[in-house]
């Protein structure tokens, strides 16, 4: 789940800290549950700071971060050595025709042409390195085969493996009765890779989200100790259902024979709690999730959360998991229907290490409402089955069951590749992925549809772009992303193409991946069509930054070994991001930098390129008018806000929707003199600079015109309809405005003129349709508005307006409210009892509360109802009965003292009778079996669920529903001590009244 209402304002637990959200199938809520305790073995949780310390705590936290970060720099990736070129994937059985091939030396191993790495056998280190292998090609000559590899140089010995075939049989299938259901698995070639592998039990991995169910049979076994940073010191239990569902996905324990199989059949899951029941969490507490899974030992954290706030602290945190060698997946979102284009990747997927994760749909195509941009890494299903809150099993959908998925793969390539770094996990299968969508790389699922089959048995190629020697040849570089790949000597070039979403500047950061000891080969990056000074640069350090200023489209870039004579290969990193240029209004941060803009309707294209950016306009009014402003944006990362003052006034703010949601203003009044105009992202005070424009819209009327004229003869006049707004000004001081209003029905016209100009009167005057004068009503000096309320009957009638001066600086607004007179009343049609108050209308059984209204919906007070009874069953007892608090003057005496005459009602100690006080439920069944003499017992059972039969009313109540009088509500309830409405009162009523022919 995402934020996508307007969100709380987060006490300053750091700078600009935004609520995060699950992402959850969208159009459903994830129900909650109670929580359950996981028996044997208790969580590690963490231990929050008291709330006057979390400041200090959170620099602490930024402290340690960057500590570490500088501390891990030479132990991350920056400082690994290259990755052997052939590094094996794979681990299928070895066929009848496999082979044992030795290579001389370990650090030779590498790629073999038109040859299979099936996987490597586990053996010491002095017993060298020996991979499974077979040709690449079904019906290749094997032969041929055979003599390329015995005259390898970098290979000891070949030597076939047939007779080994039993030792490496296929695993069975899953037993588990649910995995028919789970059709995601067959998308993904998940049963075809347990054949290879489906355990990972030599890693953990942490799913951050609302906690897991401790005790679901299903999970329970693969669970290990987590925390609970939603309320530390407690088990991390899910009380929303979310975390359980992801961490079926993953590893639902698989051929136990219960319920479902996750891709990992075993494995070791760490539960880290971090968002509430309701799916809600901060980024502060996300950060510390993510920190205490890879202090604790995570190698993988899945993070089925998002917002769409870009979070430097985050960013920081997601770099510092990198550096420790764990892998961070994260689901991109599910609002692509809701915001279309503007539905860009949810942070932390959008950061270049984490891998973003998209949906599929049944088809394998990419699924419309999930996020898309250059961020996406991979696709997996939409749509799982897995396991749910207490024990059970459910489908769920969304990009939250998609990212588990890739996480599993990731987990099982490491289960094959136990010394790869985290990139080289996100290379291999971003290399498997089955190509979806668009050809090639695209924004909606990445490099594919996650294979896992594939990705547990492929090699990882050291470079996958390649061939990209040329321009033509040039790959894609998302933008966002890092991506792996190598120069192949002095003579290779690679290619890029990178696609800026506007002017600015595309910052790409060159990481060598060389030995201990090795020196780095300067690398010159050029810029393709640029023909400034700055096209070219030379990277001579192992890790070095360069920029480059590029135009909105298609940009290419190419990457050399500065010495075109080197044989030496060269892995290494690349990182790309986008900065926006400034708009052409900067530099207007500030209120006196304010760029001026002409006094009409426009519309201006603006960005905010720096941290905390206000964009100022300032329009000077010549003449009176109005304006209204509209805000659009082309991103959800953008909280639009938009502000209006006159100089010297206060700022008139509306920022009223959430992220990515268009702003409208209201129309403002203006006069001739200095206005302000202020737009920023609302995402937060200090919101960070977004790759997106926002739109902003003036529609200005300097000079209002009355848009209904010609209306100043009664032939002329202006249709109304009733609840709409119509606009006028009077033109000169003879101006005279009609209006004409045709009613079918008798209804009570409430007539409404608002918007009187300052020292000007105003008048209304209606006439029938022979123009006849009905009423008329004046404002009196300084009033801005009137208002008139009559009832009328089915008609043609007309409204005169008129005014003591003239004006076209300001509207005035005419407003005409009908409400149809159903019975003499003005509030009951279309009510469910409307049927039931006219029949006793005809009876003279009720009457209204005033204004012509019934108030069917409002709870009956004792006198109105012994008021009903009395007009209903005239009794002839004499009035004989007082109470204290029902005075002869009392409106209902006459029926109070009749009723209780008649002993259809009492009164309370002390001579009280309570007019006032509302009936409940069962004192209006006992008030109507008693006025009607209808005769009860005590039942035998009870006759609701919440009326034992010992109740007090229980006789009345069961009495009432054997004769279809009364009724309950679907739970098998009755509510009896729930208050009694106007309309079921009189509802009952005429039952009864029928019932006994009264």
């Amino acid at each position: 789940m995402m934020i996508n209402e307007k969100r709380s304002a987060i006490a300053n637990s750091i700078p600009s800290m935004q609520l995060l959200r699950l992402v959850p199938k969208p159009g459903r809520n994830v129900q909650a549950s109670s929580a359950v305790r996981v028996s044997g073995g208790a969580a590690s949780p963490v231990a929050a700071p008291p709330p006057q310390k979390r400041g200090f705590a959170r620099l602490a936290l930024h402290a340690t971060l960057a500590a570490l970060l500088l501390w891990s720099a030479l132990a991350g990736e920056l400082g690994h050595a290259a990755p052997a070129r052939a590094a094996p994937a794979g681990g299928e059985p070895a066929a009848s025709q496999s082979w044992l091939v030795k290579w001389r030396d370990p650090a030779q191993a590498k790629p073999l042409p038109g040859t299979r790495v099936l996987r490597r056998l586990a053996q010491p280190a002095a017993a060298g390195v020996v991979d499974v292998v077979r040709p690449e090609e079904t019906g290749a000559d094997t032969s041929a085969w055979l003599l390329r590899l015995q005259q390898t140089p970098e290979i000891e010995y070949v030597e076939p493996l047939s007779q080994v075939e039993l030792l490496a049989s296929s695993s069975p299938a899953s037993n588990d009765p649910k995995l028919p259901l789970e059709q995601h698995l067959d998308q993904i070639g998940a049963k075809e890779a347990w054949n290879t592998v489906h355990d990972q039990t030599a890693i953990t991995i942490a799913v951050i989200d609302t906690g897991v169910d401790l005790n679901h049979p299903d999970l329970v076994d693969n669970l290990i100790p987590g925390t609970n940073l939603v309320s530390p010191g407690k088990l991390p239990e899910d009380d929303n259902g979310h975390g359980t569902s992801v961490a079926g996905v993953l590893a639902g324990e698989g051929n136990n024979r219960i319920g479902v199989a996750g891709i990992l059949w075993h494995a070791r899951i760490m539960p880290i709690k971090a968002l509430d029941a309701d799916g809600y969490g901060d980024e502060e507490r996300l950060g510390k999730a993510i920190v205490y899974a890879v202090d604790h030992g995570a190698r993988i954290v899945v993070l089925s959360v998002g917002l769409y706030r870009y979070s430097l602290y985050l960013k920081d945190i997601a770099a510092y998991a990198e550096s420790k060698g764990a892998l961070l997946v994260a689901a991109s979102g599910n609002d692509g229907v809701t915001f279309g284009s503007r539905a860009d990747v949810k942070f932390p997927a959008a950061y270049p290490t984490v891998v973003a994760v998209a949906g599929a749909d049944p088809d394998g195509n990419p699924e419309p409402r999930s996020n898309t941009g250059p961020e996406i890494d991979l696709a997996a299903p939409w749509h799982v089955y897995t396991t749910a809150i207490g024990g059970g099993y459910k489908s769920e959908e969304g990009t939250s069951m998609a990212a588990p998925q890739v996480a599993a793969a990731a987990a099982l390539v490491w289960a094959m590749h136990p010394d790869y770094k985290p990139y080289q996990v996100r290379s291999l299968l971003r290399q498997t992925a089955l190509d979806i969508g668009e050809p090639g790389f695209d924004l909606a699922s990445g490099y594919g549809l996650l294979q896992v089959d594939n990705a547990v048995t492929a090699m990882l190629k050291p470079d996958s772009y390649e061939p990209n020697n040329s321009k033509n040849a040039a790959r894609v570089f998302p933008l966002g992303k890092k991506i792996a790949a190598e120069l192949a000597g002095g003579a290779d070039k690679d290619w890029y193409s990178v696609d800026a979403p506007y002017d600015g500047v595309v910052a790409i950061q060159l990481q060598g991946l060389i030995g201990a000891g090795d020196a780095m080969p300067t690398v010159r990056m050029t810029h393709d069509g640029d023909t400034s000074s700055q096209s070219i640069k030379d990277a001579k350090l192992g890790n070095q930054t360069m920029q480059w200023n590029v135009k909105k489209g298609r940009n290419y870039f190419e990457l050399h070994l500065f010495d075109k004579t080197l044989s030496q290969h060269l892995p290494y990193l690349l990182t790309s991001t986008f900065e926006i240029a400034p708009d052409a209004y900067e530099i207007n941060e500030k209120q006196y930098q304010a760029f001026t803009l002409s006094p009409r309707s426009q519309q201006i294209t603006g960005n905010f390129h720096q941290t905390g950016d206000l964009d100022w306009y300032a329009i000077h009014f010549d003449t009176g008018g109005t304006v209204k402003l509209t805000m659009s944006v082309d991103s959800a990362r953008i909280d639009p806000s938009v502000g209006f003052q006159r100089q010297g006034e206060a700022m008139q703010e509306t920022d009223e929707k959430g992220d990515g949601e268009t702003e409208t203003t209201r129309s403002f009044n203006v006069t001739p003199g200095q206005y302000y105009i202020r737009v920023r992202n609302s995402m937060s005070a200090q919101a960070s600079p977004t790759v997106a424009e926002y739109h902003l819209k003036l529609q200005v009327i300097s000079k209002l015109t009355d848009p209904n004229e010609p209306n100043d003869k009664t032939y002329e006049a202006t249709g109304v309809s009733p609840g709409s707004n119509y606009w006028g000004v009077v033109g000169t001081s003879s101006d005279v405005d009609w209006y004409q209003l045709r009613l079918a029905s008798a209804s009570m016209t409430t007539v409404q003129l608002s918007g009187i100009p300052s020292g000007i009167r105003m008048k209304a005057e209606l006439y029938d349709k022979k123009q006849k004068l009905l009423t008329q009503q004046q404002s009196a000096p300084n009033q801005t508005g009137l208002t008139k309320e009559l009832k009328l009957g089915a008609g043609v009638y007309y409204i005169k307006v008129t005014a003591s001066a003239s004006f076209d600086k300001q509207y005035y607004k005419l407003r005409i409210q009908t409400d149809k007179l159903v019975a003499g009343f003005r509030d009951i049609e279309g009510h469910w009892a409307v049927d039931s108050i006219e029949a006793l209308r005809e009876l003279g059984v009720v009457a209204g509360s005033g204004s012509f209204r019934f108030n069917p919906d409002q709870n009956i007070t004792r006198a109105e109802a012994v008021s009903m009874l009395v007009r209903a069953v005239k009794p002839k007892a004499a009035s004989t009965v007082g109470f204290v608090d029902v005075q002869r003057s009392h409106w209902a005496y006459g029926p109070i003292t009749n009723a209780a005459a008649s002993g259809w009602v009492g009164g309370y100690p002390g001579g009280f009778f309570g007019p006032n006080q509302s009936i409940d439920r069962e004192e209006m069944a006992v008030m109507l079996l008693r006025t009607f003499g209808l005769g009860s017992v005590r039942p035998v059972h009870a006759p609701f669920l919440d009326v034992p039969a010992d109740r007090w009313s229980a006789p009345a109540i069961q009495t009432m529903k054997q004769k279809g009088l009364l009724g309950g509500y679907e739970n098998g309830g009755f509510k009896p001590e729930s208050s009694a409405s106007r309309a079921e009162f009189a509802t009952v009523l005429l039952r009864t009244m029928h019932l006994t022919k009264t």
